[in-house]
């Protein structure tokens, strides 16, 4: 059983459009697949070669992924394609239930992307250059683990290093990227609905012009069925196994309708979307989250407004705060949402239309607000921490600053002194933003490294 996660995300295009992870819950000893496609003239061939002990990734392998998507974003899409997680922060990212048996599904997925071959032919897209490319990759070029005792077996101080794919890394990086609704997701009932739902988000999107979105889909169902790594290409196997998903969907609100069409292998499926199912520009939500609004707040902006409307009011919410002629009553997320809603309240000099609620003028053409709620401080914010959220925030953090100049030790030792209280968080967080910004990242992991032996930052 999945837990929660309550976030909005974003996929890669390329992985979301091939879709290679099995729309299946489990497979039988299968440790590869094959499948073509021609798409706009253009022959498109793919391959999964797996570990027969393994299996072809399949089913939870798809929220592994995601998850991993998502973390690589968050991280700030460093070049090198490296990624240092918490166990427990990966497991809540990929909606898993902190347990036992979730520990083993992760780790076993984690090592079947790692050790699973796929190569594309024609269908990699390097989007900037406007060319297809044929590559050969793991999703998961190398992984690294703590653990107390037996190889192989997740405790609750794991820290995990990830090195991703380049080509996905490069995909990322180029913004060849769209909004994947992780809640959504997550909340479907099985990892075979969670991945149609993806490959079909994913589909919608012109590999060639990702700004246009498809409002249908009419494609063949053998075709599909590839699409989907179906093992079987009986149009009643088929079928049958898309029709749970289908319903799933159309009740969740996503699908309107399915209509199958024709017969035997010359089926059709058609699907039409239900329209008010609202994506978010991943690139807007990250600035709209910047402020502090919610993902369902924004969600619902975008159900009313236009991306480029939204974009554009974010800017003159940011000017007005640069120019200091603007301060937050409450906080930034309730200014710009009513600046969003009430453009005709405020205007700035360079007559771009602004807007904010309790407006006080003091002189004519500014309007300042009066902050009245505290904003807690960085020690305040890690103090209300409970142990395990204070050593995920320092490995999430120093992961961020520093890169991949810490081990994997070092980070397991920083986890368990943050979380025990040996270490100040806040300190270190903050020594670490100035160290960086001052360009002196060399003494602080050296402080750092003294710090493993001795107790500082306290």
């Amino acid at each position: 059983m999945l837990g929660t996660n309550s976030t909005q995300s974003i996929d890669d295009l390329n992985w979301g459009r091939l879709n290679l992870i099995s729309a299946v819950d489990r497979v039988d000893s299968q440790d590869f697949w094959s499948v073509q496609s021609i798409h706009n003239g253009r022959q498109v061939r793919v391959t999964c070669q797996a570990l027969q002990k393994h299996g072809v990734p399949h089913g939870l392998d798809n929220d592994v992924s995601s998850a991993l998507i998502d973390l690589l974003m968050t991280s700030g899409l460093p070049e090198s394609g490296s990624i240092t997680v918490t166990l427990s922060e990966l497991m809540r990212l990929a909606g898993f239930h902190r347990t036992g048996k979730y520990r083993t599904l992760l780790r076993e997925s984690l090592e079947r992307l790692n050790t699973t071959n796929f190569e594309v032919s024609g269908g990699w897209r390097d989007h900037p250059n406007r060319r297809w490319i044929t590559t050969t990759f793991h999703f998961i070029e190398s992984i690294t683990y703590t653990h107390q005792g037996e190889a192989g077996v997740f405790d609750e101080r794991t820290i995990i290093q990830i090195r991703l794919a380049d080509q996905l890394v490069a995909s990322m990086r180029s913004g060849y990227t769209k909004p994947l609704n992780m809640t959504f997701m997550q909340s479907l009932s099985r990892p075979r609905t969670r991945i149609l739902f993806r490959l079909l988000d994913a589909t919608r999107y012109d590999p060639e012009n990702p700004g246009v979105i498809a409002d249908t889909l009419d494609v063949g169902l053998v075709e599909w069925a590839d699409q989907c790594k179906i093992s079987s290409a009986r149009p009643a196997d088929v079928r049958r196994a898309l029709e749970g998903p289908h319903e799933e969907l159309k009740s969740r609100g996503y699908l309107r309708e399915v209509t199958i069409s024709g017969w035997g292998s010359k089926q059709r499926l058609f699907y039409e979307f239900a329209p008010d199912f609202t994506q978010i520009d991943p690139v807007l939500l990250t600035r709209l989250r910047r402020h502090g609004v919610t993902d369902g707040v924004s969600r619902a902006l975008a159900q009313t407004y236009s991306t480029s409307l939204l974009f554009a009011r974010v800017e003159q919410f940011e000017q007005l705060i640069r120019s200091g002629k603007l301060i937050p009553k409450k906080s930034a997320a309730a200014a710009l949402v009513h600046l969003i809603k009430n453009p005709d309240q405020y205007s700035l000099a360079t007559r771009t239309p602004s807007a904010i609620s309790n407006i006080t003028r003091s002189t004519p053409g500014t309007a300042v607000l009066a902050v009245t709620a505290h904003e807690p401080t960085l020690t305040e914010r890690v103090q209300a921490m409970t142990a395990e959220e204070r050593g995920t925030y320092l490995t999430q953090q120093l992961s961020l600053l520093m890169r991949n100049k810490l081990s994997v030790l070092e980070f397991d030792r920083l986890r368990d002194r943050a979380a025990s209280g040996e270490l100040d968080v806040a300190a270190v967080v903050g020594e670490a933003l100035r160290a960086v910004s001052e360009g002196r990242t060399v003494d602080f992991l050296k402080t750092i490294r003294d710090s493993l032996q001795q107790r500082l930052f306290e």
